[in-house]
């Protein structure tokens, strides 16, 4: 079964790169799919840490494992190939939003607000505290700074905004600084979408180098850092000299990143044969109704199902992984299902990809970014909620951004000589 994957996986890996086609939703996809499940690759996970075992041991992938895998990969693998055909012949979608100018400095100004409130929620322990703490005090205030500044920074990339950008990865700096990648990642991952993608198709695999150092750098960083918080707090120069100065640290950090703990998870549900129902996945719904906690619709997290049942040593909270989760539901009926609804969701978000309007563009590749990679590491419930606050920030953006240029341009004219009550 593991050589039938690696092998799926260069073909996978030709076709992206080596077919003329536009670059979209089903490629991201697919290159997420080869990062998160590299212990398909390597035939392997990673025991997670605990008080008994603090050190991360290799721990054999179970066939049924890497055959989900399998399934996930060929599926994104076939429907990017009939994608790219069926949306070869199409035009762009010719509609706009008008006056959205603004919406940039909106969401950023929200990200500013969310910075401000989140340093309120946790009266300072959120810039001082492990990220363990960290977790425990950040609320909404935290979710309105990590989606401005997404949003803003990529706004600000497609505008050429350069204040603006500087001001967006500022905020997303200091929000990976305090211990949150997710952010910096998605809005390095929709960035990179939009720099990539060009108006015709082509062969990605022969873009110029600097493309590709650019994007290797990127991506180092969002794996390393996770390797460099406690010398970087701590301003331990030296340390962090030696780290970024050994190639075998880098490698390292690869060999034992999220991908190879996340698919343990996986690993230890097939193994055990660990099952949940689907009621919590219906409790997921409650996420489509807004404040749904603060009315008392507090859907149950698949973690709370399966770490104490499986890891009940672990005293850490370990990340989510979605095809565990339809597997343990309902199988592969409902895993087969889910991919399908993950298809159509990429099917949708690429064809907004290709708008005109650079303010759907940027909300495509960041729902991309979201559903593409970190689908990875998530539950349903974090899936629909990062899609429906992103959509809920957008909208706000948008929508003030025009009311505002309504309002200046009605102001214009009624200033204007000769106007009518001038």
């Amino acid at each position: 079964m593991q050589y039938l994957f690696v092998a799926v996986v260069i073909v996978g890996l030709g076709y992206f790169l080596g077919v003329r086609r536009r670059l979209d939703g089903f490629a991201v996809a697919f290159f997420s799919a080869v990062i998160y499940f590299m212990p398909g690759l390597a035939g392997y996970t990673l025991s997670p840490t605990s008080p008994r075992s603090p050190i991360k041991l290799p721990v054999a992938l179970q066939p049924e494992a890497i055959a989900i895998m399998l399934a996930v990969t060929v599926l994104i693998l076939i429907a990017g190939i009939l994608w790219s055909q069926w949306d070869r012949c199409r035009a762009a979608p010719g509609w706009v939003l008008e006056d959205t100018g603004l919406a940039t400095w909106v969401a950023l100004c929200i990200a500013m607000l969310g910075l401000v409130l989140t340093a309120v929620e946790s009266g300072g322990t959120a810039f001082t505290a492990e990220k363990s703490e960290v977790i425990e005090v950040v609320g909404r205030g935290h979710l309105l700074w990590q989606l401005g500044a997404t949003l803003g920074t990529v706004l600000a990339f497609l505008r050429h905004e350069r204040i603006a950008i500087l001001v967006g990865w500022a905020l997303l700096v200091l929000d990976m600084w305090i211990g949150f990648r997710y952010a910096f990642a998605t809005s390095l991952i929709a960035i990179g979408l939009l720099w990539l993608a060009r108006p015709e198709p082509v062969r990605l695999g022969f873009l110029r180098l600097r493309y590709w150092i650019v994007i290797f750098a990127g991506g180092l960083l969002v794996i390393s850092y996770q390797n460099l918080k406690e010398p970087l707090r701590a301003g331990d120069w030296t340390e962090i000299a030696d780290r970024v100065s050994n190639p075998l640290w880098y490698a390292n950090g690869i060999l034992t990143s999220e991908p190879f703990t996340t698919q343990t998870v996986l690993n230890e549900i097939v193994r055990n044969e660990f099952r949940t129902g689907t009621d919590h996945l219906e409790a997921a719904a409650y996420h489509l109704i807004l404040f749904a906690p603060a009315l008392g619709e507090e859907a149950v997290r698949f973690n709370r199902l399966y770490q104490p049942a499986l890891f009940p040593l672990v005293d850490h909270g370990l990340a989510n992984n979605i095809w565990a989760q339809m597997w343990s539901a309902g199988d592969w009926p409902l895993l087969i299902g889910f991919i399908l609804v993950f298809l159509l969701g990429l099917a949708f978000w690429s064809r907004l990809l290709r708008s005109t309007d650079t303010a759907v563009r940027a909300y495509a590749a960041i729902a991309i970014a979201y559903w593409a990679f970190y689908i990875h590491r998530n539950e349903l419930q974090g899936v629909v909620g990062s899609q429906k606050q992103l959509l809920l920030v957008w909208l706000a953006c948008a929508g003030l951004a025009i009311a505002t240029a309504a309002v200046a341009r009605r102001q214009h004219r009624a200033e204007r000589p000769g106007a009518v009550g001038g």
